[in-house]
């Protein structure tokens, strides 16, 4: 079984600047690769451990959108492999704004 046969829903590259950290207001800064209806991957070396939760703060143009969610994996590899090999971590939600699903659902269809 692969990883895709894992998830129930459709991931799409989403490239958007979001804070994060397991406090409200969340501290860090990093930005998102890619979203679903039921998580994100940030892309970060600041990296918590699986099962923290984490507060999240997602901008989209000038909106920004606020998330929670449960670190599912969790990976930091050295400075100079960040570009070849995934790092960060990924997220799945337990409450996702109303108005980033909208978005996630637009951008899936082709619309945004």
């Amino acid at each position: 079984m692969n990883m895709s046969d894992k998830r129930d829903s459709k991931r799409i590259p989403f490239r958007v600047m979001l804070d994060y950290g397991p406090k409200d207001p969340p501290a860090h800064r990093s930005f998102a690769t890619d979203l679903s209806d039921t998580g994100v991957c940030i892309k970060t070396n600041k990296v918590f451990k699986p099962g923290v939760e984490l507060y999240m703060n997602i901008e989209i143009g000038e909106k920004t959108y606020p998330a929670y969610g449960v670190i599912m994996w969790a990976k930091v590899v050295p400075p100079r492999l960040v570009r070849v090999i995934k790092n960060g971590m990924g997220v799945r939600f337990t409450y996702m704004d109303p108005g980033l699903l909208e978005e996630y659902n637009k951008k899936k269809e082709g619309i945004a």
